[in-house]
Order: C-alpha cells, then sequence, then structure tokens
C-alpha cells in the first residue's frame, strides 16, 4: 500500500479529497435533513391553524374584522345605556342626618302610609307597624347609619305605596335586616395593589349595597302580579324580587262537604211523603187542548237551507227559563286568597368615589325623603 502511494501519489491525494468530500457531504447532509423534518412540522401545525381559522364564523377575514369591531361597538352602546340607566338611581345626596330628624321622617312616613292603607280598607299590623323600623320607636339610631336609613325609609315609602295602589286584603308583616352600618362593628376597607378597595377578607367592594326587606300580604293573584310589576318598574328605586313564596291562606284547613250549600227545592213536599197519583192527573189537566201536533206539519215548519247564526241565544227551555233556574251546589274551590311572602332588596347604587374608597359623591338624583343632608 506504502509503495502504491509513493508510485501513485496523484492518484492518492485525489482519493484522499474524495473521501474527505463524501465525509462533509454525509455531515451536511445529516444536518440538513434534521432541519427539514423540523420545518416540516411546523408547516403541518401552520396547515392545521389555517383549517381550523377556515372553519371557523366568521371567517376571520379583513372585512369580517371590520364588521365584528363594529358589533363590538354596538355591544359597546348597549352596556353603556344599561350602565347610564342603572346609576341613574343614584341618590343625589347621600349624606348623614341629624338622628331626630330620621326619626322625624319615619314619623311622617308612616302616617302617610297608614292613611292610604285606612283609605283603602287595608288590614295591617296597627300600632305595631313602622315601616319596619320598629327597633327606632324608642331610640335613635347612630349617626354614620343615618345616610342609608333615611333612603331605605324613602325605598319603603314607595314600596308600600305601590302595595296600597294594589289593594290587597291585609298586610300581615314586614321584616326589615339590620344594615351593617347598624352593627356595632363595620368591615374596614383597603386597597390592593392595583388600586381597588378591597375588604379585610380580600374580596372587591361592590359598587351596591343590598337594603334587604321582608314583605307578607294577603291578596288574590292579580294584585301579587301588580306589586311585583310595578315594583320592578318603579322609577325612583331599583328594588330586586329576591324570591317568592305562595301559600294558599287555607293551606292547614281542606274543604269539607259541609262548605257545600244547598238550597231548598220550591214548593217541596214534606220528606217521605209518596206521590198519590195526582200529579200525573194535574199534568194531564194542564195539557192545553190543541197540543197535538201533526209530525209532517212539524218537520215542514222547519226550513232546512235556513242559515242558523251561531251567535244567537237559546231558548234554554222552560225548566230554567225566565230566571227559574236555582243554583244547587255552591262554590267550594277558587275563593280562596294567597298569602304570599316577597324578598326584596332595595339596591344602593354608590357614587364612583365611594366604591373605590375615597369619600361620598354626588349624582343625579333627588335625595331619599326629600330631607336636608349634612356632610
Amino acid at each position: 500500500m506504502g509503495d502504491w502511494i509513493k508510485n501513485n501519489k496523484f492518484e492518492a491525494l485525489l482519493l484522499l479529497v474524495v473521501i474527505m468530500v463524501a465525509v462533509a457531504a454525509i455531515l451536511f447532509g445529516r444536518g440538513k435533513g434534521e432541519l427539514y423534518e423540523q420545518e416540516r412540522d411546523s408547516y403541518q401545525g401552520y396547515v392545521q391553524a389555517v383549517t381550523g381559522l377556515k372553519g371557523k364564523k366568521p371567517y376571520p377575514t379583513s372585512e369580517n374584522a371590520k364588521n365584528f369591531e363594529l358589533q363590538i361597538d354596538d355591544y359597546e352602546g348597549v352596556v353603556d345605556g344599561l350602565r347610564d340607566k342603572l346609576l341613574s338611581y343614584r341618590p343625589d345626596t347621600l349624606g348623614e342626618i341629624a338622628p331626630a330628624k330620621f326619626i322625624e321622617n319615619l314619623n311622617a312616613a308612616r302616617a302617610e302610609v297608614t292613611r292610604m292603607f285606612d283609605a283603602r280598607r287595608i288590614e295591617y299590623p296597627e300600632d305595631e307597624f313602622y315601616l319596619g323600623f320598629e327597633d327606632y320607636t324608642g331610640e335613635l339610631p347612630k349617626d354614620e347609619a343615618t345616610a342609608q336609613l333615611d333612603y331605605q325609609l324613602g325605598a319603603m315609602k314607595s314600596l308600600f305605596g305601590i302595595v296600597a295602589d294594589a289593594r290587597p286584603s291585609a298586610l300581615l308583616n314586614v321584616h326589615r335586616a339590620e344594615l351593617p352600618v347598624e352593627k356595632d362593628k363595620v368591615e374596614e376597607t383597603s386597597k390592593n395593589k392595583g388600586g381597588k378597595s378591597k375588604s379585610s377578607r380580600g374580596k372587591e367592594v361592590s359598587p351596591y349595597e343590598r337594603l334587604p326587606v321582608e314583605v307578607t300580604f294577603r291578596s288574590t293573584e292579580p294584585v301579587m302580579r301588580k306589586i311585583i310589576s310595578d315594583l320592578v318598574s318603579h322609577e325612583d328605586y331599583y328594588f330586586v324580587v329576591r324570591s317568592l313564596r305562595i301559600q294558599n291562606e287555607k293551606l292547614g284547613k281542606a274543604p269539607s262537604r259541609e262548605d257545600v250549600k244547598f238550597e231548598a227545592p220550591v214548593d217541596a213536599g214534606e220528606p217521605g211523603e209518596p206521590f198519590d197519583g195526582e200529579f200525573d192527573d194535574e199534568f194531564e189537566d194542564a195539557l192545553p187542548p190543541d197540543d197535538a201536533v201533526d209530525p209532517e206539519e212539524a218537520v215542514a215548519a222547519v226550513d232546512p237551507e235556513e242559515a242558523v247564526d251561531p251567535a244567537a241565544a237559546v231558548d234554554p227551555g222552560p225548566a230554567v227559563g225566565g230566571g227559574e233556574g236555582r243554583r244547587i251546589l255552591g262554590q267550594v274551590l277558587g275563593a280562596e286568597q294567597i298569602d304570599v311572602l316577597l324578598e326584596v332588596d332595595i339596591i344602593l347604587f354608590k357614587a364612583k368615589e365611594t366604591a373605590d374608597g375615597k369619600g361620598e359623591g354626588k349624582h343625579s338624583r333627588r335625595g331619599p325623603s326629600g330631607s336636608e343632608t349634612r356632610p
């Protein structure tokens, strides 16, 4: 081998160059093969993504994207309109008032509501009825609670005005849940890193407060529907019917046979007295002499082509005609009324500054009960 290389140096050098080029080509080709596999896999991923986009509706073209943006703008307009409508329920002012002033407003509202109930003959708990504020018949509220209490008082006055206009038969009970500001300890709020107001438990503060109240009344079903309809469509206060419970007033006492009323028959004979045959004779004597009618004449008297008016009154016959019919069975079911329990939330929308923890704010709408407030 060594002698051949010495004798054929050119051929040996050429063979060495060929071997080196082959090795370099193999190494280079292997790297390109791996790169090709990677690019092919990436291409397949892009093909699948495009296929998925083509299957969506709408297809993401520039024209469809423009239409979608217009739909988003319309949606934002609807949301803004709904927000403005809800925020129109914000009270104009929500400052604290003197506790004595709140008691004065409470007595005036109670007098007005009871006058409406008396005028419409609606039963109510008389001396125990103070629109749900019975706790303040013997004591004054706290200064920091008077703002929300006065707003709730105005809403309760409107609520009972709706009830009075619907005219139920009786107002059975009113329960007003104690507000957080009325309690001894009020949960303090703090700011998180994003600047949003958070409670001590880490929950974000709601932009509104719920002032819950329960009202129980007795009425018919149409009256109940009117009360609910007027509540949810009120212009000055935002009422939310949280739950509804309906119960028949006679739930504990089912109708019995004694509830059925029978009317005594007219000119009835003594019970147990049999017929003695005189009835047949009297009936025969009462027939008119010309009562017999030829069947052919009876058929001829009816015109088969004559149109019959379906709206025409039908002669009920002598048995019930002329007001002689009698109602035998009295009404057993259907005359009962219903006892209705409404759990209603009066929504108090906070001012933006209040919701962010910066203080009270003033917005569109008059004060709760027309009373003067002091900051």
